[in-house]
């Protein structure tokens, strides 16, 4: 059986480009099973994201979101000097059931966002929408360094009114509050896009759409991504020196493991003898 395992682990020399991507993904797929079984998962999604300091809202914004926001910034912003990458596909604050929204929440990471960047370059992207207090988020990243997908939809609109199931004489209450917030954020977003205020207000009268290249003449993004016509690189293991190149397709029991690759989450190299 040795000889034969040894011409099984031999790297065809014929085969072709196709055929050969094919079978690395199978490699790839068969070690990483390896690696799971024997030194546990790799860190969950969010956490894999916040270690390559990645921040992801892809969801409505709350006090439990702008909590999180907030608590990442603060990590990230002690741990080194180096840029933060904020993704957003959001639609601005969530519906709420109280008397006044969130827009509060919005403003509290945007301060922070501000604060943060005298030490750390901010790169925004929206990957999906960027509705009202997510667009003003998206726009206060770091100058020439917020973009958007060509596929993007970013709106402007001013913080929502919840005047129902209140008394009338807390009516004008509540329309002053108004008032004042969206006063707050035309004065944001004022210094983000280089506008005066009150043509953010006058922009603010009724929701405004734009799509990416428009966002990029308003001041809101500074660039629009676009996808490269390039095709995706083949990796070619045995000229990067990996032992990825040598493995053959062995059962999931049996595949040996590479001497000189990194397990994700670990900063000490995967040693075929780890005990785990």
């Amino acid at each position: 059986m040795a000889p034969q395992r040894v011409a099984q682990a031999t790297r065809p020399s014929q085969a072709s480009r196709r055929g050969a991507v094919v079978v690395q993904a199978r490699k790839l797929s068969h070690l990483r099973k390896k690696l799971w079984k024997e030194a546990g998962p790799p860190p969950d999604l969010a956490t894999r994201l916040f270690s390559e300091r990645i921040m992801y809202l892809g969801m409505p914004i709350d006090s439990s979101v702008a909590e999180l926001l907030t608590a990442q910034l603060f990590v990230l912003v002690q741990e080194a000097p180096d840029p933060i990458f904020f993704y957003i596909n959001s639609t601005g604050i969530a519906k709420s059931t109280t008397k006044f929204g969130n827009e509060h929440e919005a403003i509290a990471v945007y301060s922070m966002m501000k604060g943060v960047q005298k030490y750390c370059p901010i790169y925004t992207l929206c990957v999906g929408n960027a509705f009202g207090e997510a667009a003003l988020l998206l726009s206060a990243g770091s100058p020439g360094k917020r973009a958007a997908l060509r596929s993007s939809t970013i709106m402007l609109r001013q913080p929502l009114q919840r005047l129902g199931g209140m008394q009338a004489s807390d009516i004008d209450i509540y329309r002053k509050i108004t008032r004042e917030k969206t006063a707050t954020m035309a004065k944001y977003l004022a210094a983000c896009t280089k506008k005066t205020e009150e043509q953010i207000m006058t922009d603010f009268t009724r929701p405004r759409y734009f799509n990416p290249y428009e966002a990029v003449s308003y001041g809101l993004i500074d660039t629009v991504l676009e996808p490269k016509e390039e095709r995706a690189v083949f990796k070619d293991w045995e000229k990067m020196g990996s032992e990825i190149a040598d493995l053959g397709l062995w059962d999931d029991e049996e595949q040996p493991l590479p001497t000189n690759i990194m397990y994700p989450g670990t900063s000490q190299y995967w040693r075929s003898d780890f005990d785990g």
